[in-house]
């Protein structure tokens, strides 16, 4: 009877213990809802981005004139301004084509600044 009480205990104890350390794996499962509001902003960023992407034409000028001088900022910012004109159209064009494609990672940004005249995201550590 005390052996059967014992092993009763252990049971229950482990039962609990186990539905414990299962609560955080259940936390990470995706639901239906959260991968489609995913998808949805993957593709709203693909749009923005193909509308906007001539905005690297401003932008890349401005930022390498305020960080590295108005040489650089006249020469070298219109060539990569061109050059991340064409990128973010590009990775536009992909983000809506596979929109209901997880890449890269979970349905995140191509780039470190998710549109064009939006600060970098939270992850990249400021220069």
């Amino acid at each position: 009877m005390r052996m059967r009480k014992w092993l009763m205990g252990v049971c229950v104890a482990i039962v609990l213990c186990a539905s414990i350390a299962v609560a955080p794996v259940r936390a990470d499962i995706e639901t239906a809802d959260t991968v489609t509001k995913r998808a949805s902003g993957k593709f709203g960023r693909g749009i923005v981005n193909i509308t906007t992407g001539w905005g690297e034409m401003i932008y890349c000028p401005r930022e390498i004139t305020k960080d590295r001088g108005y040489l650089l900022g006249a020469t070298w910012g219109p060539l990569k301004g061109v050059a991340m004109t064409v990128l973010r159209t590009v990775g536009g064009v992909l983000e809506v084509g596979l929109f209901f494609y997880p890449l890269p990672g979970n349905y995140d940004p191509y780039f470190t600044r998710e549109f064009v005249f939006s600060e970098p995201c939270p992850t990249v550590p400021p220069k």
